[in-house]
């Protein structure tokens, strides 16, 4: 199987066909493609930091494939899978047939109360990583994530995409550390975990294994899925792919840019991953 066709990303900035990018593309319709997919997501679709990368571009298919970009830095699945605040969605899904939806989410559902699920342990505890982490809380977190992949699932089955497939992928393992990101015009600046980290005085020492564990969790709510909702599928073998980011490191190491976002040689490891497993679907034999 040769995956020699990148893939081509458009972003939907409106409803007018300059929006498609390239005056090649007419639009999602557009009959040069051989398949049409519907990206919604996180700043790991859209834009990490400067220099400017992400997880689509380098996606490779078999044949030309249009992958529709409605990605936004710091998106959480709160407010993607919600029809009200999330107009261009729901539009994209009633006006076009998408051969799959392919999403990017949890990851800002989980940081966003991250100072919740890190916290410092009951007097006399401290001896263990697990300690310092509330699972009361990161199981609520992972009970939301679950109820906002079946909202997105209702929203696919309430017209034309009805069973589509919905694809997702798992995030790999980030290295708290005070590496902040360079987004200009947004304030996601970061760092994310580190600061929760260290208001919760936990020990260096603990610093990987919690942050493992948290995101091990994620990906196991992830995959859980696939069994609750039809036509629904979980790439997990991105976890493990990237080299992993030194502790005490402040900027660009490994394969990650800053805390949470992979450099654009992480981002080509994990669309090695992803390209063929997407393109399968699209393309099956």
């Amino acid at each position: 199987m040769s995956l020699d066709h990148a893939a081509q990303v458009v972003s939907f900035k409106g409803y007018d066909t300059d929006a498609y990018g390239p005056q090649s593309i007419s639009g999602p319709d557009d009959p040069q493609f051989g398949k049409r997919v519907l990206c919604e997501g996180d700043s790991w679709f859209s834009l990490g930091a400067i220099p400017s990368s992400n997880l689509l571009f380098p996606l490779q298919f078999r044949q030309k494939t249009l992958l529709m970009n409605l990605a936004t830095p710091g998106d959480t699945l709160l407010n993607m899978t919600n029809p009200s605040t999330n107009a261009p969605l729901k539009r994209t899904l009633a006006e076009t047939q998408w051969d799959a939806i392919f999403v990017s989410g949890g990851g800002n559902d989980l940081i966003d109360n991250i100072f919740n699920v890190i916290c410092e342990p009951s007097v006399g505890a401290g001896q263990h990583f697990l300690d310092y982490i509330d699972r009361i809380e990161l199981a609520g977190i992972r009970a939301n994530i679950q109820r906002y992949h079946r909202q997105l699932a209702q929203l696919r089955d309430s017209g034309k995409n009805a069973g589509v497939p919905i694809v997702t992928h798992v995030y790999d393992y980030p290295t708290p550390r005070n590496a902040k990101a360079n987004i200009v015009g947004f304030s996601l600046k970061g760092p994310w975990l580190y600061p929760a980290l260290m208001t919760a005085k936990v020990p260096e020492a603990f610093w990987i294994s919690i942050a493992d564990y948290i995101f091990e969790s994620l990906a196991a709510t992830l995959v859980e899925l696939s069994a609750l909702i039809d036509n629904f599928h979980v790439i997990a073998k991105t976890k493990g792919t990237l080299v992993r980011a030194r502790l005490g490191t402040t900027g660009n190491d490994g394969d990650w840019l800053n805390e949470i976002h992979p450099n654009a040689g992480g981002y080509k490891k994990l669309a090695e991953v992803i390209s063929p497993e997407l393109d399968a679907l699209l393309f099956p034999s």
